[in-house]
């Protein structure tokens, strides 16, 4: 019997990690995707660890901007493996600046990376996930942010709310149930990904660093909550108490719910 087979970005940190050591633990067959350069020595530190807990995993590395990149990738795979069981679109960057205030050159970074590297992904590789003769899945990692649209995170809340939107459409495509589709949006949790960070002030940079420690919500945890929301088929995962809270006050009363957050945007400026 063939081991199932997974496509996971982001994989050298945080929660793209996370999901790998996991699903190594129980056998997968991994293709673990990050940027090149920076993250290689962490990508091949993540394939070295999955290897020992009993998967078998291989890094390749390009950023998920590329087209070219997904396509070669998608051939090797089909090429190597039968059938294709998941794919985890991890990989995300992000900025904070007033709109009016932040460069187009993170706007255009922001949103390519977070919005159009997963769309890219879905676009390579949901005719692979449709055509499992049993069951398959797509993850996509957004945040509570794109429900909220919080203020100063413009860019961020656009490409996350996107993400739903893109995750929501997929679902609605879907046909007996293939693929299963999860969009998981969590509120803060320990990853890296403020090490790539835009911020456009020291207070912004402040109360960011302050919530990730103040976080109790780790990539480990996470990732159980989202290989437990595969395995029951759950549409949207949002973890954490007050990103939950948020969520409900959002759907009941919107205007409410933007309100409260700006006050507290003022307030810590």
């Amino acid at each position: 019997m063939s081991r199932p087979a997974a496509v996971i970005t982001g994989a050298a940190s945080g929660l793209g990690r996370a999901l790998a050591e996991s699903l190594a633990e129980a056998g997968w067959r991994l293709a673990l995707v990050d940027l090149p350069g920076a993250t290689e020595a962490s990508l091949s530190e993540v394939v070295a660890t999955c290897r020992q807990r009993g998967g078998d995993a291989f890094a390749t590395g390009f950023d998920v901007r590329d087209a070219v990149g997904w396509q070669s990738l998608h051939d090797r795979l089909r090429a190597d493996w039968t059938t294709l069981d998941l794919v985890v679109n991890s990989a995300g960057v992000g900025a904070t600046g007033e709109v009016g205030w932040l460069p187009e050159s993170q706007w255009r970074r922001v949103i390519d990376t977070n919005l159009l590297g997963t769309a890219l992904g879905c676009e390579t590789f949901l005719p692979w996930l449709r055509s499992h003769p049993g069951r398959s899945h797509l993850v996509n990692v957004a945040s509570i942010a794109g429900v909220l649209a919080l203020p100063s995170m413009a860019a961020y809340s656009a490409s996350k709310a996107g993400v739903i939107a893109l995750s929501e459409s997929i679902a609605a495509e879907s046909r007996r149930g293939r693929p299963g589709v999860t969009v998981v949006c969590p509120g803060f949790f320990r990853s890296g990904l403020l090490d790539s960070w835009h911020f456009s002030s020291e207070v912004e940079s402040r109360e960011a660093h302050r919530r990730m420690a103040a976080t109790g919500l780790s990539s480990e945890r996470l990732a159980r909550r989202v290989l437990r929301a595969i395995e029951w088929n759950e549409r949207y995962l949002v973890v954490g108490l007050q990103a939950r809270w948020l969520w409900r006050l959002k759907r009941l009363a919107p205007r409410l719910t933007t309100g409260l957050v700006g006050a507290v945007y003022r307030r810590l400026r």
